[in-house]
């Protein structure tokens, strides 16, 4: 198998040719804990010269931005909606629906 593209994963493992080839479908995913035969030929292609990818922790979308709790600007769970609702009344909790619509729109 020849290495196009190295790219590290949170866990410490790595993705190896993520974005193939049209002649080389074979991607690979080394996980942190794999064997050594992987993580040699890995250190190899490094040793040549080339350089993996950093990590890039992906950008939540915006269904998972509505769904964070209250705290971080969504909806909240279950608990936070009904104690909003319970000590604050449903016209808060409407208000408080109506601003993480407003904030966060849905992407097409």
């Amino acid at each position: 198998m020849q290495i196009n593209t190295v790219e590290l994963q949170k866990d410490g493992g790595f993705i190896v040719n993520k974005n193939v080839d049209a002649d080389d479908d074979r991607q690979l995913c080394v996980p942190d804990d794999m064997g050594n035969r992987h993580r040699v030929m890995i250190q190899e292609w490094i040793d040549e010269g080339n350089t993996p990818e950093p990590y890039v922790e992906p950008e939540p979308s915006w269904i998972e931005k509505r769904l964070a709790k209250m705290a971080d600007g969504g909806y909240g769970t279950t608990g936070e909606q009904f104690e909003m609702i319970g000590e604050q009344g449903m016209e808060v909790y409407q208000a408080h629906i109506a601003k993480v619509k407003s904030d966060i729109p849905k992407e097409i």
